[in-house]
């Protein structure tokens, strides 16, 4: 695989956290979220060799990378339209690429593993075709805020391999509080929390996001459980020291759903795209 100069790699692989929602989401195809999914984030994945993601959706007890040489669509989900159980990303992994991943990062590999909803959800509306491999990298099973952060600093190497990563999880997510009587009202909680995880996060302040449960307004009722906050940590870990936040896409569904995207590009490449 031919190697990317290190402007290039700065400037295309630009880690990225999005919220992937509800898996209604590729059957509610007049949302912003959608209209984001499908019709911006192509352009942020373009160039890239291979695409690993973290998904809310998997963890394990030490950090494990898929190596499966064409993920199965896994359906991790229950009680849903059935034609939601139809639908397969055909897409191809890269596992000599993630094996040499493992082995930079101290990773374990798993030769099974597919790709859950967290992961197809997102790149099936982004990129249909399946023209750029993916492959998983799993969360750390009860790793906290600071484990994913560290994690994510492992990976910065991975865009001189000319790899994108994703995190792919959601800005808030509590489930038993979602409203789905398509009330266009949002919470204030939910507001509240999403603009004080953006600018801290704009500000470099790492040391209050990373005890995000005690400094966040409204943490708890915002994510009851971590898992589907650890791949913003992730994302954050594998951006440059000097990056620059920037949303990419914000609205939130179901009352309080956000489904914010961000990216932390490097200084140069920010202040070209101003």
């Amino acid at each position: 695989m031919p190697q990317p100069s290190r402007t290039t790699a700065q400037q295309t692989f630009a880690p990225i956290f999005v919220s992937h929602g509800s898996p209604m989401l590729v059957a509610r195809q007049s949302t912003r979220a959608f209209d984001f999914l499908h019709s911006q984030l192509p352009g942020h994945l373009e160039g890239a060799a291979a695409i690993l993601i973290i998904s809310a959706h998997w963890q394990a007890p030490v950090p494990t990378i898929s190596t499966a040489q064409r993920p199965e669509t896994i359906h991790d989900f229950y009680g849903f339209p059935d034609a939601l159980y139809q639908i397969h990303y055909d897409v191809a992994g890269a596992p000599e690429l993630a094996r040499a991943i493992a082995t930079k990062i101290g990773a374990a590999t798993d030769a099974t593993r597919g790709l859950d909803h967290g992961a197809w959800m997102p790149m099936i509306l982004a990129r249909p075709t399946g023209d750029i491999p993916v492959f998983q990298l799993s969360m750390i099973e009860n790793g906290n805020a600071a484990d994913h952060f560290e994690l994510g600093k492992k990976l910065r190497g991975l865009r001189d391999m000319g790899v994108l990563v994703v995190g792919s999880g959601a800005m808030t997510h509590n489930l038993r509080a979602l409203d789905f009587n398509d009330d266009p009202n949002t919470d204030a909680w939910a507001d509240e929390f999403c603009q004080w995880m953006v600018n801290a996060a704009s500000q470099h302040d790492i040391a209050v996001l990373l005890s995000y449960r005690t400094k966040a307004p409204h943490a708890r009722m915002a994510h009851p459980h971590d898992d589907h906050l650890m791949p913003f940590y992730v994302a954050l870990g594998a951006a440059d020291d000097d990056y620059v936040c920037k949303t990419l896409h914000h609205s939130i569904e179901f009352g309080n759903l956000a489904m914010t995207a961000l990216r932390f590009y490097d200084q140069e490449t920010s202040k070209k795209a101003a």
